[in-house]
């Protein structure tokens, strides 16, 4: 056990709520008894964990938690008709995913008990250890159709710009809209004028189309459309991910060229298409409606709770789609199921605008949860070092995995 895991009271209490529930392995024996003979003082932490008069009532309730406890609950309710609403392909899901909460809390728990008794300069190191990276923020750059350039943050509520007869205002919510775009003026005047939303890491943002489609786009993101939607379509173009809820026309197909590779078309629903470039496929999940899906090769047509899955080589394929993982981004959540570490880590550097640095191979590891994208980062990295063992150091805007 290396002198850095002697002294990361997150893998110590980790060691300790193990010794509580007698679930150690030989090798986390071993490193417990290299803290414990460290000093005095942690022997007396242990003791009083063990100690049944000593220890928090809380803890010694959450200990006896577990998966298999959790489903047999759930599974008890489900039949009694007090869940009746809850999917029976969701019930282990959903077991583990109280468990994992649970497991939490005891290790956080068991974290307070080393941080209240190391002495006070210790706390302090402690509490100074990790910069703070805090989450993303509604921020975005309009880039209108002359060159210039709006920023969006830092813009006041009201209108922003004039082109064609169209005026472009800024909400009081944040949103962009477009007012006009059916005017005489602006359908004979803005056949070439395409705006483009540029969405930078650590941000995101929603507009409303000329059309009254509404989008949301995630961080590092990009759309590029016209000022006013003319002729027999409404075509856009995307890069990186975004949510549409697609105003109906039946007279004029939505269609959202991905960078292209691939093109949806639509005549009016809600789907969300992930497409970053340092993604290994394009996913394109339908919430409502129907969607039909083209790449150079195929095109297929999906349902909603379907999702189009495009790797660029083969093929389109299609899989069921989890909607509170696709959609999380935009509920503000995290959602991961079965995620690998190094797609998570993905997924966090554009929202937190960081770098990340692997000194330690992620493997195949995955995390499974749900974490707030609100909260800053060390709430989402002290989930995976809990659930993959990997630890975690942040110098600046870097995050370093290691060992």
């Amino acid at each position: 056990m290396s002198d850095k895991k002697l002294y990361d009271s997150f893998h110590i209490s980790t060691l300790l709520v193990g010794k509580l529930n007698n679930t150690l392995t030989a090798t986390e024996e071993a490193e417990l008894e290299m803290w414990l003979d460290k000093s005095v003082s942690n022997r007396e932490i242990l003791e009083k964990l063990l100690n049944e008069s000593i220890r928090s009532e809380d803890i010694g309730h959450l200990r006896e938690f577990d998966a298999e406890t959790a489903l047999r609950d759930v599974k008890t309710r489900i039949d009694d008709n007090q869940y009746t609403g809850l999917r029976s392909g969701k019930l282990r899901s959903y077991a583990i995913r109280i468990a994992a909460a649970a497991t939490v809390l005891v290790t956080l728990s068991v974290g307070f008990w080393l941080y209240k008794d190391k002495p006070r300069t210790e706390q302090l190191s402690f509490h100074v250890k990790k910069t703070e990276i805090t989450p993303g923020v509604n921020k975005a750059i309009l880039v209108l159709s002359n060159g210039n350039k709006i920023d969006l943050q830092a813009a006041r509520s009201g209108n922003i710009a004039n082109q064609g007869g169209i005026t472009v205002s800024k909400q009081a919510d944040g949103k962009i809209d477009y007012q006009g775009a059916g005017s005489a003026a602006a359908q004979s005047g803005t056949e070439s004028e395409l705006n483009t939303l540029y969405v930078p890491k650590g941000g995101q943002y929603q507009l409303t189309l000329p059309d009254g489609t509404h989008v949301w786009l995630n961080a590092a993101s990009s759309l590029t459309y016209p000022v006013a939607f003319k002729g027999k379509e409404r075509r856009v173009k995307l890069t990186g991910e975004a949510y549409f809820e697609v105003a109906k026309n039946p007279d004029k197909p939505f269609q959202v060229n991905v960078g292209g590779k691939q093109t949806v078309e639509v005549l009016g629903t809600h789907f969300d298409i992930k497409a970053y470039v340092d993604d290994s496929d394009i996913r394109t999940a339908l919430l409502e409606g129907s969607v039909k899906v083209s790449s150079k090769s195929s095109n297929i047509i999906i349902k909603p709770g379907q999702m189009a899955i495009n790797n660029l080589k083969e093929p389109l394929t299609i899989r069921n789609a989890d909607l509170d993982e696709v959609m999380g981004w935009k509920n503000g959540l995290f959602v991961f199921n079965d995620e690998r570490i190094e797609d998570v880590l993905k997924i966090a550097a554009r929202w937190y605008d960081v770098d990340v640095e692997y000194h330690t191979d992620a493997g195949q590891k995955k995390l499974r949860g749900i974490v707030s994208k609100y909260k800053n980062i060390t709430e989402l990295l002290d989930n995976i070092t809990i659930t993959s063992g990997i630890h975690y150091k942040i110098e600046g805007r870097r995050v370093i995995l290691m060992n």
